[in-house]
């Protein structure tokens, strides 16, 4: 039950906001249902997030190099 009413809070919120959904908003839900670890969190999570982010900053700055060469 606190599980539905936590999903249900967040996609209003985010609907309301117009906010755009996480890519691994999936992840809490994952670890706490299959019962994972912290270790899982921090481990693929956080190294797939910043991996992403950085990914993401090096691509900005390609776009705007290239931007300023044209």
């Amino acid at each position: 039950m606190c599980l539905a009413a936590a999903t249900g809070l967040a996609v209003s919120a985010m609907l309301l906001t117009n906010t755009t959904h996480p890519p691994a908003g999936a992840n809490p839900l994952l670890i706490m249902l299959s019962g994972q670890s912290w270790d899982f969190l921090f481990t693929p999570v956080l190294l797939g997030a910043v991996i992403i982010v950085l990914l993401g900053k090096s691509m900005h700055k390609l776009q705007l190099r290239l931007q300023k060469s044209t």
